[in-house]
């Protein structure tokens, strides 16, 4: 079995579409997405449209996706800091383009999910399996890429949340995170996913760096007013985080 794994579009549809087309090449049996689809980026309908096309066996909540299960209404945030002030603006941006049935199926997707494939178990989540926020850094003790589990039988991990691509082995388990399509801070600001296959017991995983367009995400982003678009532009081009202290959630 050939699984790919995407995750953190954050609403940036030109890398997506790359993705996309390089998918079509690579012929995966089969997709999940980790979370984060919306919020950041420009295009979030576009990145719902993509998305649904693909079909994924599942799609994790992330920390943004969840605001739309918060929050039906921006205005009813009240900010208590300047990183929630600017979440706020960006949720008020996406709710003006996304309708209601989006915004709910963004929204509610499970926190996490078991997937077998061959003889392998695998769980998934978007941070770790008590939050949608926790960081665990690639160069994490085994111990704490270990906790990313439930199960003592499962051998595979796969998360996102971090933006940084990576495979370890920890504790006797593999920890795959699949990086970020849509805004990668990892240095390299080629969007990011895995493949992943699957033959038995063995599994072999290939990050893949797929170039994109940057002028053209940033160019829609300034047409469309999007609050916050210096952050961005600098964010896609860096591939750094740029939204405030790394050691607040992403």
């Amino acid at each position: 079995m050939r699984l790919a794994v995407l995750s953190d579009t954050h609403g940036n549809a030109v890398a997506f579409e790359a993705v996309a087309q390089d998918l079509r090449r690579q012929s995966p049996d089969a997709f999940v997405f980790l979370g984060d689809l919306a919020m950041r980026g420009p295009q979030p309908a576009e990145c719902i449209d993509l998305l649904r096309s693909l079909d994924p066996l599942v799609s994790i909540k992330g920390n943004h996706d969840h605001y739309f299960a918060r929050y039906r209404d921006a205005s009813e945030w009240v900010p208590k800091n300047a990183k929630e002030e600017m979440n706020r603006r960006q949720l008020q941006y996406n709710q003006r383009l996304l309708s209601s049935e989006e915004q709910h199926w963004v929204g509610h997707w499970p926190t996490e999910h078991v997937l077998h494939a061959g003889n392998i178990q695998a769980e998934l989540y978007h941070a770790s399996p008590a939050s949608l926020a926790k960081i665990t850094w690639p160069w994490a003790a085994n111990d704490e890429l270990d906790a990313l589990r439930k199960d003592e039988s499962t051998q595979l991990v796969l998360y996102g949340h971090i933006h940084h691509a990576f495979v370890r082995s920890a504790n006797g388990r593999l920890i795959v995170n699949s990086g970020s399509i849509g805004l990668p801070f990892d240095g390299d600001n080629r969007a990011s996913y895995a493949l992943i296959d699957v033959t038995g017991r063995d599994i072999a995983v290939h990050i893949r760096r797929i170039a994109y367009d940057i002028d053209q995400v940033v160019r829609i982003a300034k047409d469309r007013n999007m609050p916050d678009v210096d952050l961005f532009e600098e964010a896609v081009r860096k591939a750094a985080f740029t939204y405030g202290l790394a050691t607040k959630a992403v």
